[in-house]
């Protein structure tokens, strides 16, 4: 009877990754990240960029809030008008918006009511010490009376 003993045959490319291929790859995946890195940076500036847009937008609407309530007389929105600056407004990233109105004149006389009469808005931004372009808005705010 033969008996035969199985030889252990080892293939020196089977026994798994070596310190080179985890370097190349190591490498290749860094290249990856470099060229992703400034299209990162630029989304970042402009999630912060719209994140300031939205809270000044949300100023100039609690602004229009304020002009609604003031009065639908023209005596009452003129007064409204004068009441001086509006206190500066800050964020937790450290932007500050001044807000500020501007009603235009109303006509004399009681022929012309009930009317319409132009009111602007602006907030101006200001982050890091560098201020921004203001957000504006105009509208025209309904008068039953002078």
């Amino acid at each position: 009877m033969i008996l035969v003993i199985p030889r252990k045959t080892s293939l020196r490319g089977d026994s798994g990754f070596g310190l080179i291929e985890i370097v190349i790859s190591m490498f290749l995946l860094s290249l990856l990240a470099v060229a992703f890195l400034p299209l990162l940076i630029t989304s970042m500036r402009t999630t912060v960029r719209s994140s300031t847009v939205a809270t000044a937008t949300q100023l100039l609407d609690k602004e229009f809030g304020l002009l609604r309530a003031a009065g639908d007389t023209c005596a009452l929105l003129t007064a409204y008008g004068a009441s001086g600056a509006v206190p500066v407004s800050s964020d937790g990233r450290g932007t500050s918006y001044q807000r500020a109105h501007s009603v235009a004149s109303c006509p004399a006389g009681a022929v012309n009511y009930p009317r319409t009469v132009s009111v602007t808005v602006s907030v101006a931004i200001t982050a890091s010490g560098q201020v921004y372009s203001p957000v504006t808005a105009t509208t025209l705010i309904y008068l039953r009376a002078p």
